[in-house]
């Protein structure tokens, strides 16, 4: 069972999304239903999700001030997630309407 990240996301280029830019790892707990709990890799880049170490999800995401909203899909799987950022760390919140799941995220800049 592969776990699917959704994760962060920004919509308009700011200059105080771009010190967000870079590679984030982020832990992933499933609170609710049957995901499993894991760990990814993301990138941001300027105010937008751009990539994951994980192979087949695609994501897309946006970082306005100092929120984030993000999408990650993978075959017919979907998660959603949003959150907030502070400095080299964000927590948020995330859900699959596609797997009946959902629970929270954390996450730290790595560079």
């Amino acid at each position: 069972m592969r776990t699917i990240v959704l994760l962060c996301g920004l919509l308009a280029a700011s200059p105080a999304a771009a010190q967000f830019a870079g590679r984030w790892q982020v832990q992933v707990q499933t609170d609710v239903g049957e995901c499993p709990s894991g760990e990814i890799g993301v990138r941001v880049e300027g105010n937008n999700l751009v990539a994951t170490e994980a192979e087949g999800v695609t994501p897309w995401g946006y970082i306005e001030g100092n929120q984030i909203v993000a999408n990650f899909r993978g075959g017919p799987d979907v998660l959603r997630a949003h959150g907030n950022l502070r400095g080299r760390a964000a927590s948020g919140a995330w859900s699959s309407p596609t797997r009946y799941c959902g629970g929270r995220w954390s996450a730290r800049k790595i560079d």
